[in-house]
């Protein structure tokens, strides 16, 4: 079931409730609570009987209790219904779980290809720790043999978008510009610039996203974010191309 179907159940539902509810009040009025002042209320001894007293307007006490009840009931179920909407309405497509157009495919691979340096997304209200776009450097023969790459269409586009959190504990990867390699600086897992792992306590190499070329730009998708290939991947760039950022012992 979507999410926008889902907030569509849930508010049909908790509206016929409600109105089952006051269905039930209007047919039976003695229902509704009646509140009563029992600090003031006499002694058996001195209780006499109570007039039912009607204002000019015609509204006795018990039906304005009942009134000002069922107003209160009202206006917190309006409260719980927006709050509702607020929290399950589906969010804008451009933020996470929704696609993002990194640019035009032929610059991006042209400033890739040129640089070799991995161009970040670190806007953290769409996608923390962000994302990580580089040109694939390996065979499509190479990508097609992997589970991981075929998902997210390394193949076909020539890109890899790269989730740059750890896969260790959580820890937001940066690129090492002198190795080439993703170095965590909090474990020392390192991974490849296509996100393989190389070495460190990382059980695999780093998730990524499925990326697209729509009318000519590279989108990429981040409903889904895909395992990333088992230790023991190598389709690239087996060593590191220069001196690490990172460097811990045992790693």
């Amino acid at each position: 079931m979507s999410e926008g179907s889902l907030v569509l159940v849930v508010l049909a539902t908790t509206l016929a409730a409600w109105l089952l509810f006051f269905l039930f009040l209007r047919a039976r009025p003695g229902a509704a609570p009646e509140i009563e002042d029992t600090l003031l209320r006499p002694s058996q001894q001195e209780r006499t009987p109570r007039l039912v007293v009607e204002d000019a307007s015609g509204v006795t006490r018990r039906q304005f209790l009942n009134r000002a009840y069922l107003a209160g009931v009202a206006v917190a179920l309006s409260n719980f219904a927006l709050a509702s909407l607020d929290f399950l309405w589906p969010r804008s497509s451009g933020g996470y779980g929704g696609k993002i157009v990194m640019g035009d495919a032929v610059q991006l691979r042209n400033q890739l290809d040129a640089t070799r340096t991995p161009i970040l997304n670190t806007d953290t209200d769409v996608l923390p720790p962000g994302i990580a776009l580089m040109t694939y450097e390996g065979t499509p023969q190479a990508a097609e043999a992997i589970p991981a790459y075929v998902l997210a269409n390394t193949a076909n586009t020539g890109f890899v978008a790269l989730y740059r959190k750890c896969v260790h504990l959580g820890c937001t990867v940066p690129f090492c510009t002198s190795s080439k390699w993703f170095e965590c600086p909090c474990h020392g897992s390192k991974y490849s610039i296509n996100g393989e792992y190389r070495a460190g306590p990382a059980p695999r190499s780093l998730d990524r996203f499925k990326v697209d070329i729509v009318g000519g730009r590279v989108v990429v998708d981040t409903a889904t974010v895909i395992t990333g290939p088992p230790r023991g991947t190598v389709t690239s760039q087996p060593q590191p191309e220069g001196p690490h950022c990172v460097t811990i012992s045992g790693a």
